[in-house]
């Protein structure tokens, strides 16, 4: 599953009113006012016990939810499933640091330091 297709499964199961955002680099991905959700998408092709969240995502989608009255949440689809998070109703992760790629979805694949956390899929609902 990409980005696009998990965008139309939630609007077409989960959230009707869902907005994509304008920018390519937004710290969000869609909006559903009417659920109050500020949410960030994510598309993994392996399924792991914890999820990724870079510390700068994560910061900016609680703040930013914040600014505009929604709730954070952080959406990942795996070969297993689909897994939502309400970053209000979970622990702040651990933040680790770690080398990375600057970018995953475009040509740049230098490495990086970039502090990141793990969220536990235990702790998601399973879309």
């Amino acid at each position: 599953m990409n980005e696009q297709e998990l965008f139309n499964h939630l609007k077409s199961e989960m959230y009707p009113d869902l907005v994509k955002s304008e920018g390519t680099y937004d710290s969000f991905d869609c909006i559903s006012d009417k659920a109050g959700h500020f949410i960030e998408l994510k598309c993994r092709q392996t399924h792991y016990l914890d999820l990724l969240i870079e510390q700068v995502k994560y910061r900016a989608l609680i703040e930013q939810a914040t600014e505009r009255n929604l709730l954070p949440f952080y959406i990942n689809s795996t070969p297993q499933g689909i897994y939502s998070f309400d970053l209000t109703e979970i622990a702040e992760p651990e933040w680790v640091s770690h080398l990375m790629p600057a970018s995953t979805e475009f040509e740049n694949r230098a490495k990086v330091q970039k502090l990141v956390g793990y969220l536990l899929v235990e702790d998601a609902i399973r879309l």
